[in-house]
């Protein structure tokens, strides 16, 4: 049997990014269907795990292998919540949308919630957007992706499979009765965890088709592209410390366009 290919690394916020790991099934875990298919998942790293020779690999490798779209990374926060309010927001990205919360937690307030995970490409979030968008009801959703879709996280893709991920992601918030705010890729002149990837090329072809998509479909596009390029293809060098990621000097930049598209979308009827 072949096993699929992975590709775990480690990023700066204290969180993942996908780079080179094959993971397999765990023998302990329980499988097939269960009451908590949850229950033997490590969302968090065991003493196991930090005991071996790559704590962060060894995590994934089970991890990912027993719950390959990451859907009970939030289960519990979910679960937790309360009613939606007629304003909630649901933030739906990678590590980009990840670390926000940590950088500038005062801004997921007010029934704005972040539920980005470090690594994930466009086929994982679509995997998880019944549990981590559709179910919690949201007014609006912004989604952020396809920066490891074009590092290859989840091994080869095209354009099109990214553009068709990104369109049923839409389709079915929109049928849900979510307003829909699709965001640009952000510039990455270089992708540190896979060096032999030239970027720019996709994530600019990548930004055409999202803006035109958003400009046909009538939803909301956030061009965090604009502020953040040198100009020449890549991340600002006071806005970001590994030319993929913002820092926090990025995430200030980034948060008037993110809440002026939430102005907007909530003021738009239902689709």
């Amino acid at each position: 049997m072949i096993k699929p290919l992975f590709l775990i690394a480690w990023f700066g916020f204290g969180s993942p990014v996908l780079a080179d790991v094959l993971p397999a099934l765990p023998a302990a875990p329980a499988v097939g269907v269960l009451d908590d298919p949850c229950a033997g998942v490590p969302i968090v790293p065991s003493a196991a795990h930090q005991a071996s020779a790559d704590p962060y690999q060894s995590w994934m490798h089970e991890w990912l292998g027993l719950d390959w779209g990451q859907k009970c990374r939030y289960r519990r926060e979910n679960a937790a919540l309360p009613p939606a309010t007629p304003h909630r927001v649901v933030f739906l990205g990678d590590s980009i949308t990840e670390s926000w919360a940590h950088f500038e937690p005062d801004f997921f307030v007010d029934d704005v919630l972040d539920r980005g995970i470090s690594g994930q490409t466009t086929a994982q979030m679509l995997v998880r957007l019944r549990t981590d968008v559709l179910e919690l009801h949201p007014a609006a959703v912004h989604i952020m992706a396809g920066t490891n879709d074009v590092a290859g996280n989840t091994g080869p893709t095209s354009l099109a499979d990214i553009q068709g991920n990104i369109a049923s992601m839409v389709e079915q918030a929109r049928a849900h009765g979510a307003r829909v705010m699709l965001a640009s890729i952000p510039p990455a002149a270089a992708i540190p965890w896979r060096p032999q990837v030239q970027p720019m090329t996709a994530i600019a072809a990548m930004n055409d088709w999202l803006r035109g998509y958003a400009d046909r479909e009538h939803l909301v596009y956030v061009d965090y592209y604009k502020v953040l390029s040198d100009g020449r293809g890549g991340f600002r060098a006071e806005l970001s410390d590994d030319g993929v990621h913002p820092n926090g000097a990025g995430y200030v930049v980034m948060r008037p366009l993110a809440a002026a598209a939430i102005r907007q979308a909530l003021a738009r009827p239902h689709h």
